[in-house]
């Protein structure tokens, strides 16, 4: 265990002074969550540097790399404008009850970590999938594209990005050997980073006790339930991405903005529901608040290299292959079937009826206000049943292996927005009272 906390360790060493040169001003819970996430996709590059050069990974060159890209952030800084923006923080002390909210929300992910490390990393896609690439990876002490481009592994979707099985071999770099005992740490840290980011955010407009509700509520769904996949990585990156935009919308906050922008890009780097997630996005921002829309430029230098070695040594996407056409309109026959297996299927109902109720009765200003988030969730859902009609694998089959994984990336995001809005809603705050006035937000 302890070999894979210092890794852990390692990567929030990468990324704390990444996330000071992108924002000086970032501290506590929010420069804690950011430090994780940055230094896990600072190690990702680095490691996919070194495989595109051909160069065999070890420690040194990793560390040399990574800290090249993180002094690459104050770069990054220096060339968008550099208003800060965003609020105060929301009035309010600490009491005890805060402190008691703070502790259910402790005791949550002590529970998830138990369960994440109850046993070596069990899930069918972490041995055919990422454990797989990552053991042969560690193996070959870089990126095998030998193995990749070989027909016979298809079945470990060759074409997915690899942000979570490198850092697995980051790990296993550090321990000096492979060892998926104790892998599942990396699952709990990624929620962790996503929660501190989660009440970073909400308590720039809401006072301590709604924001470490907003955190509680998040607590449950903050860590994948499928240990070992790129689940975990997925939600925090792309959790904590969609909520850095609607701050940069919501607040006029460039470097909200730059967070989103970057975090975005590894979501992307984790899977290819991450690439899905940047376009809807984009699509967001077209429809919500185009200013922003060229901001996201980092997000695609991130995730554009993996695309063009992707394309570059023929990797096989299968919802693309064959003809797409003739699947579309056999799966759209049979869409009564399919909308029944994805209504019984369907992850946490309660929850997702909680969070539906949520948003009907807020007030149309409210709506409009968080209407970003809320056209995210929608169209990532559509892009994910889109992909159920066109599969080449049994429609049935798919949905019931993907949806209750796929229907988890964006609750957080989601959860939030619907307890804030319902806080200041309920609580006749600022935003209730001007709401028409900044509704262009």
């Amino acid at each position: 265990m302890t070999p894979v906390l210092l890794a852990i360790a390692a990567l929030f060493a990468y990324g704390v002074p990444a996330t000071l040169m992108l924002d000086p001003r970032a501290r506590g819970a929010k420069l804690a969550g950011l430090g994780l996430l940055y230094g896990s996709g600072i190690v990702f590059f680095a490691m996919l540097v070194l495989s595109v050069f051909d160069v065999p990974w070890t420690l040194p060159l990793i560390a040399t790399i990574a800290f090249l890209l993180a002094a690459t952030f104050r770069a990054l800084r220096i060339s968008l404008p550099a208003g800060e923006g965003g609020r105060r923080p929301g009035e309010g002390r600490v009491t005890g009850l805060t402190v008691a909210v703070h502790a259910l929300t402790a005791l949550t992910l002590i529970s998830y970590a138990f369960y994440a490390t109850l046993a070596p990393l069990w899930e069918w896609d972490f041995w055919a999938i990422w454990g797989l690439k990552a053991r042969v990876f560690f193996e070959h002490r870089g990126l095998d594209w030998r193995f990749l481009s070989s027909e016979w592994n298809t079945f470990a979707h060759t074409d997915y990005p690899q942000l979570v099985t490198f850092n697995y071999d980051f790990i296993a770099l550090v321990c000096g050997g492979w060892n998926d005992r104790w892998l599942g740490l990396l699952n709990v840290a990624f929620a962790i980073a996503l929660l501190l980011v989660v009440y970073s955010l909400a308590r720039r407009e809401a006072s301590p006790l709604v924001a470490a509700l907003a955190t509680l509520a998040c607590a449950a769904t903050a860590g994948s339930r499928y240990v070992g996949l790129a689940e975990g990585a997925l939600i925090a990156f792309g959790g904590a991405g969609v909520l850095m935009v609607r701050a940069a919308i919501v607040d006029d906050d460039e470097a909200a903005m730059r967070h989103g922008a970057l975090l975005l890009g590894f979501a992307a780097s984790c899977k290819n529901e991450g690439v899905a997630l940047l376009v809807a996005v984009a699509i967001a921002l077209t429809l919500v608040s185009r200013r922003w829309l060229l901001r996201l430029w980092p997000s695609v230098v991130i995730i554009a290299p993996w695309m063009l070695l992707r394309a570059f040594h023929h990797l096989p996407t299968d919802l693309v292959e064959g003809n797409v056409v003739a699947r579309f309109l056999t799966h759209l026959r049979g869409i009564g079937a399919i909308v029944l297996d994805l209504s019984l299927t369907l992850v946490d109902p309660l929850l997702w009826v909680a969070l539906i109720a949520g948003v009907l009765v807020l007030p149309n200003v409210a709506r409009r206000r968080e209407r970003f988030v809320l056209l995210v969730v929608a169209i990532q859902l559509a892009f994910y049943i889109a992909s159920y009609l066109v599969t080449p694998h049994d429609v049935h089959w798919h949905i019931s292996t993907s949806w209750t994984r796929l229907t988890r990336h964006l609750i957080v995001p989601l959860t939030v927005v619907v307890v804030l809005a319902l806080a200041n809603w309920l609580g006749g705050g600022e935003d209730a009272a001007h709401a028409e006035a900044r509704s262009e937000l």
